[in-house]
């Protein structure tokens, strides 16, 4: 008998998560429809530090899509590269084409638009410019500070910290 109420309340326990489930199951699957019709494994990212201001600020979502095959000086690429733990939003500074065993290649330089120096020094050693295939969209579009909320749930300190310096400003 004690194991059928045991059986009962696991039972009650899983259906009442079953809404939870729901939920996130229906965020994975919105986030995947937007990786497919965006074509990036990032159609949507925050904002986390200040090397692009005055363009973006920390706290801004900027909206991702990956369908432009020409790459102009002042576009905004969303880079990933090996040594970096997050994907790269900086502005093109400079574009070189050459030709290496047959084949074409672009080489993108970017720099933040808040930073001294280009980002030569935040490639992987070795590396002078980021290529075309290490690029996974460009920034279409943003919403200003709504991702604030999210920063505070990943890092409740640094919204604090921020809030106390604008106050004090």
């Amino acid at each position: 008998m004690a194991s059928l109420r045991y059986g009962s309340v696991a039972r009650s326990g899983l259906i009442s998560l079953l809404p939870l489930l729901q939920i996130v199951s229906h965020l994975v699957m919105g986030w995947k429809a937007l990786s497919l019709v965006a074509d990036t494994p990032y159609p949507a990212m925050i904002v986390i530090t200040e090397s692009m201001v005055p363009a973006f600020n920390p706290g801004d979502i900027l909206f991702i899509v990956n369908r432009q095959d020409k790459i102009r000086v002042g576009d905004l690429p969303v880079a990933v590269l090996p040594n970096r733990p997050f994907p790269m939003i900086h502005r093109v500074v400079q574009i070189l084409y050459e030709t290496q065993e047959g084949e074409d290649r672009e080489l993108i330089l970017t720099k933040g638009d808040n930073n001294e120096v280009d980002d030569t020094m935040l490639y992987p050693e070795g590396q002078r410019y980021i290529q075309r295939h290490e690029i996974v969209g460009f920034v279409r579009g943003y919403l200003p500070f709504l991702g604030w909320v999210v920063i505070f749930l990943q890092n409740p300190g640094r919204v604090v910290h921020a809030l106390y310096t604008y106050i004090n400003q």
